[in-house]
Order: structure tokens, then C-alpha cells, then sequence
């Protein structure tokens, strides 16, 4: 799938989410795309999983190796991530965390300013200091792809 392709099918998916969720579509693009290589990563073919989600409870889940920052220094560590049916059901599971996670409350008042929305959500999102930064140039590119 070429990147032109993958922001083609997440950006319909982001859409259709983010109608009701209120986020910003081309953020979420972005954010699907960092995290997943551009839909190549082994976690978006194998779970249908663009965002690293991890698995809560019941719920269908597949074991895999991953990158996590403690004190500023990368550590690789299995962790049990969260399983899904299709793009949409995980982009639709990614705004309700959003929505309903009290440490996400600064990110949803910026959901009108993708800069200051990028900024809120990526402080609790990822552990990666870079992560916002890494996210605003992802964005860039996305915005280019979009037609």
C-alpha cells in the first residue's frame, strides 16, 4: 500500500469517526500513520491496530514487542495490544479514549487547533519526548497526500 493509498482509506475512516467524536480528521490520519508505519506495521495487519492501543479486559488482543521511553531512554517490552475488526472500529476506539479520559480534558478543548491538540493529546499518548514533533511532520506530509 503506498502512502497516497493509506491516507486515502484512513482519512474516510477518520472522517466517519470523527463526525462524531468532534476530533480532527487529519490529526487522527496523522497519528495513524506515525504509529503505523503508513498501515505496514505488523500491529495494523495482524489487529487492525494504528494507534498502539493496548488491550483492556476481555478484549481480543496479540502479543508483540514494542518501544517505550523510561526516563528518557528507549526500552523494548511485550505488551498485550488491543485486537481489532477494521480501520474504523480502531479509530473510533482511539476518539472515545480521547473522549472519555480525564487526562485527555486539554486535548478536547484544542480539537479546533490541530497544533494545540497535538500538543495536549501527545503528553499523555506516547512516552517518545519527540512524539508531538514526530506527529506535526507526519501531519505536513498527510496534508499533502490529501485529495
Amino acid at each position: 500500500m503506498t502512502r497516497q493509498e493509506f491516507v486515502r482509506q484512513a482519512y474516510a475512516a477518520a472522517s466517519q469517526s470523527s463526525e462524531l467524536s468532534g476530533m480532527p480528521a487529519l490529526v487522527t490520519v496523522a497519528q495513524a500513520a506515525l504509529e503505523s508505519s503508513w498501515g505496514q506495521s505488523k500491529l495494523s495487519h495482524e489487529a487492525n491496530n494504528y494507534f498502539g492501543i493496548k488491550a483492556h479486559g476481555n478484549q481480543g488482543q496479540v502479543q508483540m514487542s514494542t518501544e517505550e521511553y523510561e526516563r528518557g531512554t528507549a526500552v523494548a517490552i511485550k505488551a498485550g495490544f488491543a485486537k481489532y475488526p477494521s480501520m474504523l472500529a480502531c479509530f473510533q476506539c482511539r476518539d472515545r479514549i480521547l473522549l472519555r479520559s480525564p487526562i485527555y480534558a486539554g486535548a478536547r478543548q484544542m480539537s479546533g487547533d490541530e497544533d494545540g491538540f497535538i500538543a495536549a493529546m501527545a503528553k499523555h499518548w506516547a512516552t517518545d519526548p519527540e512524539y508531538a514533533e514526530k506527529l506535526r511532520v507526519v501531519l505536513h506530509e498527510v496534508k499533502g497526500l490529501v485529495q
